[in-house]
């Protein structure tokens, strides 16, 4: 009997502890994976505008990925995946309005121009230049996915 009530104890615990495991949201490379920023490196996210605002530490982080004036020597044109947690959210590619190409994918703008002075970065869903194509109504919904808000205004970071 001691036996069976030990082991309903550590079932018990270990449904707890799974249970409130805590996700974050982080915007990764996509193809080493590394995190490029998280929920930590803002101060909020507008659902309206889908613009992601740094904290100056996160601005001074993002802005170190430029390593050269080279747009090449950046995050420019560079893959990126967002995860809430473990749960691919979207992917797309980090992009620049300083760029004369066009591409039709979900990005993240203007990843050349993030400073402590210019602290915000925009997803948008229909690519670059945006008046060349159609929204695509599928990566509107993944940018702002329920699940994602929600997490957004639990941390009190959805403006």
């Amino acid at each position: 009997m001691k036996k069976i009530i030990l082991a309903l104890i550590l079932f018990l615990l270990l449904i707890g502890c799974n249970s409130t495991k805590t996700e974050i949201f982080a915007v990764y490379l996509a193809d080493t994976h590394q995190m490029i920023f998280s929920e930590e490196d803002i101060t909020s996210y507008d659902a309206t505008t889908n613009t992601f605002t740094f904290t100056e530490e996160g601005a001074k982080k993002m802005q170190s990925y430029q390593t050269s004036m080279y747009l090449d020597d950046g995050l420019y044109q560079k893959a990126f995946v967002a995860k809430l947690g473990d749960e691919k959210l979207y992917s797309g590619k980090f992009w620049s309005l300083a760029s004369s190409l066009a591409v039709s994918d979900i990005i993240m703008s203007d990843v050349l121009m993030i400073s402590p002075d210019y602290n915000i970065l925009t997803v948008t869903a229909d690519g670059y230049p945006t008046f060349e194509f159609t929204s695509d109504s599928d990566n509107s919904e993944k940018i702002n996915a329920p699940k994602l808000i929600e997490h957004f205004k639990k941390i009190n970071k959805l403006k």
